[in-house]
């Protein structure tokens, strides 16, 4: 049927676009048929031509230039078909089924029928234990929405309490400034006392003068009391002389504040930037799950993942191509570490690689062709070589650890950028380092031959 707009079958409204279709009665309808239908047929099956046209049942196939009914059942695609459906004649519009299993529709009707009850059944369980699940969900999302919200406030409450503290500090080191400053300094009201000393000292001059000149003409104690306050005053100009004298000494004198190096306070920042991570009990989990087969890798290279965290990978394909995969989810710069284990289930001949990959690892093609940093395994190598693809090639680099048994341990710090291997608990040091992680980087595993099964843990 053409997904057009139908006009209503009433020959009185047939220029009026139609919004139903009475499946029992096989009419369009328009607003004001609709309305006398569903008084008179409360029961009759309608469809909504805004929602539903393509759900619409009129006897005919809704091919275009299809006008015959339909007729016949095509088991391939389990839909309705007519004549020109699987007309073996190639022509526009025909034959859409020709090459199909096809039988008449009275053939399949025991089936159909017996697939109804089936059908039934299962739609009688569905309704008792629909509206038992969807009460659970509201529940849980309640659940997990003020979770997500309690969340959400204890980290406000911890940066509140940082940016707190940190203000706190900011006031403290500028009253720490101003203390330091005034003690090594002293005062700025120094300029104001020294501006003052020239005339105060020809006053004083001339007040002297003036005793001497008058001692024998005056009282004794007035003349000592004033000599008294000169001697004060000189001895006042003399202090203040003294701090400028130390001002002038004291220019050397250099106060900073520390650390005033760009990379250490870079490097605060930077804690600052990664302090904090969301995580949880299982979710580091989900990291280390395997991404599933492509459907276009080749078939030597095929394997499947199986598990209940979907981390476990086995070969299905050929010896001697490669088949390799990442994980789902990227190590994230936030967190300074992450370890994990490679188990080994199943092994030939130990022939496999381990490492990390950044995200344009090629998973259909060989670690060969794909850049990434790996540990490369074999039975025959006591000391297995460390491997990693262009553009950063390391190949067979020996790394001095014995031949592998059962487990790989792999520990990337994302703060140092470094990759280490613990072959069966034996751990000599970082393998890797100045990895480059401008890119999101993943766990990888890689197996050599057929069966080879490993299995990937966070520990």
């Amino acid at each position: 049927m053409e997904n057009k707009k139908k006009k209503c079958s009433s020959k009185i409204h047939s220029k009026i676009d139609a919004v139903n279709y009475c499946q029992e009665c096989k009419l369009f309808l328009c607003n004001k048929c609709l309305n006398f239908h569903s008084v008179l047929h409360e029961n009759h099956t309608l469809y909504n031509l805004d929602k539903d046209l393509n759900n619409i049942f009129t006897d005919i196939c809704k091919y275009e230039n299809h006008l015959y009914k339909l007729e016949f059942y095509c088991k391939n695609h389990n839909e309705l078909c007519c004549l020109a459906c699987i007309c073996k004649i190639i022509k526009e519009g025909y034959n859409q089924h020709k090459d199909c299993e096809v039988c008449e529709i009275k053939d399949i009707e025991n089936e159909k029928k017996s697939k109804l009850k089936e059908n039934i059944k299962c739609l009688e369980d569905l309704s008792q234990k629909l509206q038992t699940s969807i009460d659970e969900l509201k529940i849980l999302f309640e659940k997990i929405n003020e979770n997500k919200e309690s969340l959400k406030l204890n980290i406000q409450k911890i940066f509140t309490k940082i940016r707190n503290c940190l203000n706190d500090r900011e006031d403290e080191i500028l009253l720490g400034i101003d203390n330091q400053f005034d003690k090594t300094y002293y005062s700025e009201n120094i300029i104001k006392e020294s501006e003052k000393l020239p005339n105060k000292t020809k006053i004083l001059l001339e007040k002297g003068k003036t005793i001497e000149n008058e001692w024998n003409n005056n009282k004794l104690n007035l003349l000592i009391n004033d000599c008294i306050n000169i001697e004060n005053n000189i001895k006042e100009i003399n202090n203040i002389n003294e701090k400028i004298k130390n001002y002038n000494l004291s220019q050397n004198i250099q106060i900073k504040f520390y650390p005033e190096e760009e990379n250490e306070i870079n490097k605060f920042l930077e804690k600052i930037k990664s302090f904090g991570n969301i995580g949880g009990t299982n979710i580091d989990n989900y990291i280390y799950k395997f991404k599933a087969c492509p459907n276009n890798i080749k078939e030597e290279r095929k394997y499947m993942i199986t598990g209940e965290n979907e981390n476990i990978i086995t070969k299905t394909g050929t010896d001697c191509k490669w088949a390799g995969t990442i994980c789902e989810y990227k190590l994230e710069n936030s967190k300074e570490e992450y370890k994990w284990k490679i188990k080994i289930l199943k092994s030939k001949n130990k022939d496999l690689m381990v490492g990390v990959a950044p995200i344009d690892f090629d998973i259909n093609s060989s670690s060969y062709n794909t850049c990434g940093w790996y540990l490369y395994c074999h039975k025959n190598c006591n000391n297995p070589p460390l491997y990693s693809g262009p553009p950063y090639n390391y190949n067979y680099k020996s790394i001095n650890l014995n031949k592998v048994k059962d487990e790989i341990i792999i520990i990337m710090n994302m703060n140092k950028r470094t990759l280490k291997f613990i072959i069966d608990n034996e751990d000599k040091g970082e393998s890797y380092s100045d990895i480059p992680i401008d890119k999101p980087i993943f766990p990888v595993v890689l197996l050599g031959n057929k069966d080879d099964s490993v299995e990937i843990v966070k520990c």
